[in-house]
């Protein structure tokens, strides 16, 4: 059973009933919205590209990955292409899918995150009400700027982490 509370914006919100296991019902309400992206992208130094964003609603600059909805286009491996562009100025040659987190239960959208290498210039307009710088760094020291950030940007944290995991 769902039942819609709100739906606007780009954003619905429903109360549902879950089962589980044991028979049991659980009600919760989910917030629904489109997925995001998340491009964690290397230049020819093996620099990640960092972004130093303003979020007027913290009313402070956060570090982070280059980001965005998946809002204009259905399919992720483009909107990721596409905010690469926008935000950084390059577009990749070689950009692959890397993993997919969710936010939680009640979250009912998903976090792409992809690798981006073998950039070449190639810039989109940036959105109207964005203010962003971009950074090339080491890897290392993305990871502190990110952790160390006012307001931590969890897909971003996550992206690197589990890349420097995985890549020692």
């Amino acid at each position: 059973m769902e039942k819609e509370l709100f739906n606007q914006f780009g954003w619905e919100l429903t109360m549902e009933e879950a089962s589980l296991p044991d028979g049991r019902k659980k009600k919760l309400v989910r917030v629904h919205r489109c997925d995001s992206v998340h491009i964690l992208a290397f230049d020819k130094d093996c620099n990640v590209l960092l972004l130093r964003e303003f979020r007027p609603f913290y009313g402070k600059y956060i570090w982070m990955l280059p980001s965005g909805r998946v809002d204009k286009e259905n399919d992720i491996e483009t909107a990721a292409q596409r905010e690469l562009q926008e935000e950084t100025g390059f577009r990749s040659k070689s950009l692959t899918h890397y993993c997919t987190t969710q936010h939680s239960e009640s979250m009912n959208f998903a976090n792409h995150i992809f690798i981006a290498k073998d950039l070449t210039e190639d810039p989109l307009k940036q959105d109207d009400h964005e203010l962003i710088e971009v950074h090339a760094m080491p890897l290392e020291e993305a990871i502190e700027k990110v952790l160390s950030s006012p307001v931590i940007h969890t897909a971003s944290a996550f992206a690197l982490l589990r890349y420097t995991h995985e890549h020692p």
